[in-house]
């Protein structure tokens, strides 16, 4: 996708996949993961960070898994206190199921998804208790992070019609 295009993505057919009938990749993977990926390589080029695309696939699943533990303790501080908050972020950190999702080589999209569920949740939290706008707005976005990617600009709606 960094290389060829998000257009080129998704009409990207693969005549060896699913043999013989092929499969057009674009309308059967979940963008998401492929998106935030371009997305954090494209930030890192502008900010004149010399990275390659292989590099930040490999590392994503980690750095996720560290947002993760951040978001949970939000989320947990805000429902709570911070003591509860701090080993809400541990037992997230250790948790076996997680683990085996979020190490380096990883390149799936439970590593980002449970982080994307984790913030939403927190910024919803946070929206409900305030009632700003602000928040609101934060929480409108972050759901259609988590949400809206996976399945709109994947063509999995199509064939509801």
């Amino acid at each position: 996708m960094v290389e060829n295009g998000f257009y080129n993505f998704l009409n990207w057919f693969d005549e060896r996949a699913w043999y013989p009938l092929g499969r057009i990749v674009g309308g059967t993977v979940y963008p998401g993961l492929m998106l935030t990926s371009g997305g954090l390589h494209y930030v890192l080029n502008l900010l004149n960070i010399p990275v390659f695309i292989r590099d930040i696939c490999v590392f994503l699943a980690p750095l996720f898994s560290g947002l993760t533990a951040i978001a949970t303790y939000l989320l947990t501080k805000e429902l709570w206190d911070s003591g509860a908050a701090l080993f809400a972020a541990c037992f997230i950190a250790i948790t076996p199921g997680y683990i085996s999702r979020s190490v380096a080589g990883s390149y799936d999209n439970e590593g980002i998804a449970i982080f994307a569920l984790m913030f939403t949740y927190y910024l919803w939290i946070k929206a409900v208790k305030t009632g700003t706008i602000l928040w609101g707005t934060l929480t409108a976005l972050s759901y259609f992070y988590m949400v809206s990617i996976a399945c709109c600009l994947s063509n999995h709606y199509e064939s509801y019609y």
